[in-house]
């Protein structure tokens, strides 16, 4: 962890990515170790600084903050020499290979096999390494519990646990090992039969094929450490179980949670809500099954270990393009000049634009910011090509932008990447898992600070809150926005959110749903396009312009530093830019 900066003092014309495959600690826990500024330091000579969730990047940023004083925006720490961005990105699998050798003769030998054993049984399963940041005696225990309630299930189901060997030599993992085979005696002896056990423990390596065979065979993958990075197993079940039969049950301290939001989830530490959580599982209808395992079969399957890879190249490379100050400010007219050559040569254009801030100025009443004619006049020129792709990309809450471009010929994002509709489409499409079991908790904390802070108003969106605080007096309403992102940040850590601080606004949003995010779906969906042009004001805009590749012509509305290529003074300077730009196009 100190290779990044040694690197960087060497003075060596490369660019430096680390990616970190453990959990980073909470700050409270990190500030313990002796050596946490060299390690923070060290780090942050890298370019980019990849980990499997949004909770170890924000874990990472908030200790940069609170141990070096050092400031994070939109997840880009600004150095002297360089900038630095903190990114997740899960960790895939190779998918292929494992449906390859899911269906291998192999694998059906061995599951004709398992089957022809386990006879009507249902088989819960797990795979873990013998450590003890798996939770093994944790689940042995849950296990036990759902016998001691419900003792029919002795005979109607088998707990398959796979302890691979890991540490033999070290005494601490050999105690380990003695304990949870005492225990599976214990619970063996206690509700087994001469003929039945319900523990099958295995304390060996398994190949590939073999264990396939077994994700196939098992009704419930029972995943629970107690701390783990990622935990690829909970992947590789829910690859292998293609016919969406399987269900998963996963630990809330598993990074790979929050990609699998169908799964079951427990906290391992509580035995009596596991054991309701398999019980549960065990009892589940195979459509609810279906219903949970498919979802999260498409995306494993989309979001493979080969574009892991890609993603985080990417992300590394486009490094190289970050601007370490304020970008250079051009007249509206010299940057249509500029890109009117790629935008008139292009067969297909994506054209992504802010509205607050960007394409609209804002005004005091953020409900009174409805578009004028001369922006609608805009978008209607561009969204009536058939070569040109046009996104309203904004934090606006997804009902108001509805309503405001219902009859204008372009596609809507909202809510910061959470929603997206199509041109002409009447449903929102939701771009993730809706969590709202933050917003009760938050909206009374934001109501106090709207008593404390005249002119402050609140805006509820589905997916987030905001305050905006543009009508107060500004030293006030500066002060209590930096003290309301603290008070957010201490209370919610942990929670699935986000702490934005905008343009005069504080933002909590739902984490994992950004412009950014929504980006890649567009690109996904209807890419590639020849030319694309992104632009943005303010922080949530940020992530944007920093996850996009060199080859995206990025514009901030305003002064100020930006990871965007050039910028324009003002949202009027962004539409004089738009009408000539397009007017190049048409010759």
């Amino acid at each position: 962890m100190l290779l990044p900066r040694m690197l960087r003092d060497r003075g060596l014309d490369v660019r430096i990515g680390f990616f970190l495959h453990i959990p980073f600690p909470a700050d409270e826990t990190f500030r313990i170790l002796p050596q946490r500024v060299e390690i923070l330091r060290g780090l942050l000579g890298a370019d980019l600084i990849g980990m499997h969730t949004y909770d170890y990047t924000y874990n990472y940023l908030r200790s940069v903050r609170r141990i070096l004083g050092i400031e994070s925006q939109a997840g880009t720490v600004r150095m002297r020499d360089h900038n630095v961005r903190v990114e997740a990105h899960p960790l895939g699998i190779d998918t292929a290979e494992f449906q390859e050798k899911a269906y291998s003769q192999n694998a059906e030998r061995f599951l004709t096999q398992l089957k022809r054993t386990i006879g009507d049984r249902q088989v819960i399963l797990g795979v873990d390494r013998l450590d003890y940041t798996k939770g093994l005696l944790l689940k042995l225990q849950a296990f036990e519990r759902l016998l001691e309630r419900s003792p029919r299930w002795a005979e109607r189901v088998l707990f398959m646990q796979l302890a691979v060997p890991t540490r033999a030599g070290i005494d601490t993992y050999q105690d380990l090992k003695s304990e949870v085979e005492r225990r599976v005696s214990e619970i063996n002896g206690i509700y087994g039969s001469p003929l039945l056990s319900p523990i099958n423990y295995l304390y060996q390596t398994v190949t590939q094929e073999e264990l396939c065979a077994l994700y196939r065979v098992a009704d419930v993958c029972f995943v629970s450490p107690v701390r783990d990075g990622l935990n690829l197993v909970a992947r590789e079940y829910v690859v292998c179980r293609d016919d969406g039969g399987g269900t998963l049950v996963i630990s809330e301290f598993a990074g790979a949670v929050s990609e699998l939001g169908e799964a079951l989830r427990v906290n391992p530490w509580d035995i009596e809500g596991t054991a309701d959580q398999l019980e549960f599982a065990l009892e589940m209808s195979l459509g609810e099954r279906n219903e949970r395992m498919m979802p999260m079969h498409s995306r494993v399957i989309q979001n493979d270990v080969h574009r892991w890879v890609r993603d985080f190249m990417s992300s590394l490379e486009a490094t190289e393009t970050e601007q370490t100050g304020s970008p250079p400010m051009l007249e509206s007219s010299i940057l249509a000049e500029s890109l009117a050559n790629d935008f008139r040569t292009a067969d297909a254009s994506l054209v992504m634009l802010d509205y607050d801030g960007s394409l609209r100025e804002f005004v005091d009443r953020y409900e009174d910011a409805m578009p004028t004619d001369e922006i609608l006049e805009i978008l209607r020129d561009y969204g009536e090509r058939s070569d040109v792709k046009v996104f309203i990309n904004s934090g606006r809450d997804h009902q108001t932008l509805g309503e405001w471009f219902d009859d204008c010929p372009i596609d809507l994002i909202a809510e910061h990447g959470a929603w997206m509709k199509g041109a002409g489409e009447k449903k929102w499409r939701l771009l993730g898992v809706l969590d709202t079991s933050w917003k009760s908790d938050v909206l009374g904390l934001l109501e106090d600070y709207v008593d404390r802070t005249p002119g402050s108003r609140i805006e509820e969106k589905e997916t987030a809150l905001a305050w905006h605080y543009r009508q107060t007096e500004e030293t006030l309403g500066n002060w209590q926005a930096l003290e309301l992102v603290s008070v957010l940040e201490n209370s919610l850590r942990g929670q699935p959110v986000q702490v934005l601080h905008g343009a005069k606004v504080v933002e909590i949003r739902q984490q994992g749903l950004t412009k950014a995010r929504a980006y890649d779906l567009v690109i996904d969906r209807f890419g590639p396009f020849d030319f694309e042009l992104a632009t943005g004001d303010d922080r949530t805009d940020e992530d944007l312009f920093v996850h996009v590749g060199a080859n995206v012509h990025t514009v901030k509305i305003g002064s100020g530093n930006s990871a965007a290529k050039v910028a324009v003074a003002s949202p009027r300077s962004l539409r004089e830019m738009l009408v000539a730009l397009l007017g190049a196009k048409r010759g």
